[in-house]
């Protein structure tokens, strides 16, 4: 499990520069280091189609991966899955994404 550490600020502001292009590849490696906790052998490919397409859906997956590797670890988490749902279906998917890099980046740091 090798999490990398990314700047939020930047992923925005590369994801407006890029016209969202940036995002795709931002959700590809925030499911991909999301899954990695739980089961390293897991590539996430069902959760980075679905974040690509459905957001708030891929989302929803990762993160109950997410938080059960989380638990099955020991690493103090608290599972969003259902407030990914909810601000995904509002149209606030840039949330979800700077929550979960959030998280993220507290185990990177750890």
């Amino acid at each position: 499990m090798t999490i990398k550490q990314r700047n939020i600020v930047t992923a925005i502001i590369l994801s407006i520069v890029t016209c969202g292009i940036y995002m795709i590849y931002w959700a590809i490696c925030i499911t991909r280091d999301a899954i990695s906790v739980k089961d390293p052998a897991d590539n996430g490919t069902l959760e980075i189609v679905l974040m690509i397409f459905l957001p708030f859906l891929g989302f929803f997956l990762a993160e109950q991966k997410f938080s059960e590797g989380c638990k099955n670890q020991g690493i103090p988490h608290s599972d969003n899955a259902v407030l990914y749902l909810i601000l995904g279906l509002l149209g606030l998917t840039i949330v979800n994404f700077c929550m979960m890099q959030n998280d993220l980046n507290k185990i990177a740091n750890a």
